[in-house]
């Protein structure tokens, strides 16, 4: 009777969790400005996500998924990689210990998107805080966006009083 009693009480703790979660993040505001289809920011924002996420993760599966494959990435140092390129550096690449998109706003123009993106992270290996922000064009293809094309820019460091 007491472990019936038990399961009883920690299921309904359950439900309430998920009820919680669910209405928090239902509350959380979107990371940009969407003008376009609300599903189709929604998609393009967790593009952006991931991409932040893989300085952290080392994932190259994250471009494999979200770059098409005549896709162009042009890097702040002005050096263009292609898809297969950018795999091959990436799989080398030291990691960031914390990166995170602070802001992806989106401008769907029908099959075609801009997303204009801000990302900071924290490097390791020069124990800084660093920021870069870009944009990315998104081309919806055999229904699946992909980006054909990236440019990313350096922030300038912030002063330090």
């Amino acid at each position: 009777m007491r472990r019936t009693m038990i399961r009883r009480m920690l299921g309904a703790m359950l439900v309430a969790s998920i009820s919680t979660l669910s209405a928090a993040a239902q509350t959380v505001p979107p990371p940009g400005e969407c003008r376009g289809q609300a599903e189709v920011c929604r998609t393009l924002w967790q593009g952006e996500a991931d991409l932040a996420s893989m300085l952290v993760s080392g994932d190259v599966r994250i471009v494999e998924r979200w770059f098409a494959d005549d896709a162009v990435w042009t890097l702040a140092s002005g050096t263009r990689w292609t898809k297969r390129q950018a795999i091959a550096a990436l799989r080398g690449a030291s990691r960031m210990t914390r990166s995170r998109l602070l802001r992806a706003d989106v401008r769907q123009h029908g099959s075609v998107a801009i997303v204009s993106w801000e990302e900071d992270w924290h490097d390791p290996a020069t124990q800084r805080d660093e920021a870069s922000f870009g944009t990315d064009t998104w081309l919806r293809r055999a229904g699946r966006w992909q980006i054909v094309a990236s440019q990313e820019a350096r922030a300038p460091r912030k002063a330090v009083p």
